[in-house]
């Protein structure tokens, strides 16, 4: 019987949502890393297996279910628990990124309370996040990759940070505003908006206005779009139009991501509900 191979492997991606950012994914069996620093943020869950390192002086072994978060510039290694290997999805936050993160919420600076987290619902949120910024960002509008990591950075930071509280913010989002923002969103059902240029059409901060807006309607801006976008995809519809030029029109990437989504929020296809609904 051949003995299998060792798998010594990473991938590396970046994300067109923030270009600082690196993604990997590895798969290791013997190799170990030597003591190291990172300039950035780093944020990584093993998918099988195990990995053992050593941080500060302690010993730390993160498997799945964990969720290892690392502030910049602290020492550690790392190797597999077993001869069997682990295989780890791995994101660095480019320090200036989360610094301006930090100034939008008054704090002077951001970290990591802990090395390791068990926190399922995080956990979860990472390798989705991770998914999507890696093997279907082709498919994911600019405006979703940024709610998406901006979503769940600021729930990392809030959750298990040493920012404990929400800073109290002069800047809010009037109704006046938010008015503005729906607006350019009924006007603009066809085209890409970005996280920083609706923010800075109303004098905010990315941040702030991400907060603000899902504070005010209870929905991320990206869900808020694409749900105007099906609403009027139903009336296009029921008047008859073709569900080719409705996803072409109102700015779906292809008829594929149009059926999914309208299948998502309605239960039933595009060609069913015009069936339904049309003499």
């Amino acid at each position: 019987m051949m003995a299998t191979s060792a798998v010594e492997r990473i991938d590396y991606w970046q994300a067109s949502v923030l270009k600082e950012m690196e993604l990997s994914r590895a798969q290791f069996t013997h190799f170990a890393f030597e003591k190291h620093v990172h300039l950035d943020y780093h944020i990584g869950v093993v998918s099988h297996g195990g990995q053992r390192y050593h941080h500060r002086g302690c010993e730390y072994r993160l498997t799945p279910g964990g969720l290892s978060t690392l502030n910049p510039d602290e020492s550690h290694n790392g190797q597999s628990l077993d001869d069997s290997g682990y295989e780890a999805l791995v994101m660095s936050l480019p320090t200036g990124y989360v610094q301006q993160m930090g100034e939008a919420l008054n704090q002077d600076q951001l970290y990591f309370s802990a090395p390791i987290l068990n926190d399922a619902r995080l956990r979860g949120y990472f390798i989705r996040l991770h998914r999507q910024l890696t093997l279907h960002q082709a498919n994911i509008s600019p405006l979703e990759a940024e709610t998406l990591l901006l979503g769940f950075i600021s729930e990392l930071f809030y959750r298990h940070g040493k920012l404990r509280n929400l800073p109290t913010s002069h800047a809010k989002l009037s109704g006046g505003q938010l008015d503005d923002i729906k607006q350019q969103f009924h006007q603009g059902l066809d085209q890409e908006f970005e996280l920083e240029q609706l923010a800075s059409s109303i004098g905010l901060s990315k941040f702030q206005f991400l907060r603000q807006f899902k504070a005010a309607t209870g929905m991320t801006p990206h869900a808020y779009l694409k749900r105007l976008r099906l609403e009027y995809a139903k009336k296009a519809l029921m008047r008859g139009d073709s569900a080719t030029s409705t996803a072409f029109e109102l700015g779906f990437f292809d008829q594929s991501h149009f059926n999914k989504a309208f299948k998502r929020a309605f239960l039933i296809t595009p060609a069913h509900f015009q069936k339904r609904v049309t003499p």
